[in-house]
């Protein structure tokens, strides 16, 4: 009889964005973990990810909690080295990645590149009361592990699990300019709010908001709108690579008949 607690597993599910056929591969994936498991898969068709993964918060019984997308694989000692590494005490939530403290996991992964982890949690709930945000499109995964980091601290061990690419998740959908600003806006607002480390990153995030979406117009043939994009960039902090897009989308706007 395995010596570690049981985790429930938290798997939300929409046959729109992810194959039968992968759920199964990831629910295996569950059963070939070395500890003992108890998988809630949510179906999320009407409401969303956030609110699916609540969900199966609020079903779980268990103490520890982890997270896995449908489309997503775990390494079968995956969960075995994040209670283990929880055992040691004075952190809330596990995650894929090399040690760090807090203020540099919390910086990764708001303005580091630092993304995907959503697969790799496994949440004491004991520790941490931080809910994933129904009002994000997307980035709450992010907004959860940071306000969890900050609440809990954090421990991070390296290759946990494997990420599926397909045409019909989410993450292939594309975005319009203005909303990625009014998503990525409200993201940083709430991050803001609730995690004290991030506030210092403020705005090389906003930075990084307004940059991205003068990629995105440019990319779209709107040099009108990436000019003021990049331009509203450039105002909150210089930077070369703003500048340089900036001055590619005046030349491509010159030149456009």
């Amino acid at each position: 009889m395995s010596s570690h607690p049981t985790v429930s597993v938290v798997i939300p599910y929409s046959e729109r964005y992810t194959p039968r056929a992968m759920l199964a591969e990831a629910e295996r994936s569950v059963e070939r973990q070395s500890v003992p498991t108890e998988p809630i898969v949510v179906e999320d068709v009407e409401t969303g990810p956030a609110d699916a993964r609540n969900a199966g918060l609020d079903r779980a019984e268990t103490r520890y909690v982890a997270f896995l997308d449908a489309d997503d694989l775990w390494k079968p000692d995956k969960l075995e080295r994040q209670l283990e590494a929880l055992s040691e005490g004075e952190a809330g939530i596990c995650v894929e990645g090399e040690p760090m403290p807090v203020e540099e996991f919390v910086y990764r992964t708001f303005v580091g590149g630092m993304d995907s982890l959503t697969s790799s949690i496994l949440v004491d709930t004991e520790r941490v009361d931080a809910r994933f945000e129904s009002g994000l499109a997307r980035g709450e995964d992010l907004l959860f592990v940071m306000e969890a980091a900050s609440e809990a601290g954090v421990r991070l061990r390296p290759d946990l699990f494997a990420r599926r690419r397909h045409p019909d998740s989410v993450m292939a959908s594309g975005i319009a300019p203005e909303e990625f600003v009014a998503h990525d806006t409200r993201f940083a607002y709430l991050v803001g709010q609730r995690v004290p480390e991030a506030q210092p990153y403020l705005t090389t995030y906003y930075v990084q908001t307004f940059t991205r979406a003068g990629t995105l117009a440019h990319d779209a043939g709107e040099y009108d709108r990436a000019v003021e994009y990049f331009s509203r960039a450039l105002r909150i902090s210089p930077h070369p690579y703003t500048l340089a897009y900036l001055c590619r989308s005046l030349l491509v706007r010159a030149l456009s008949p």
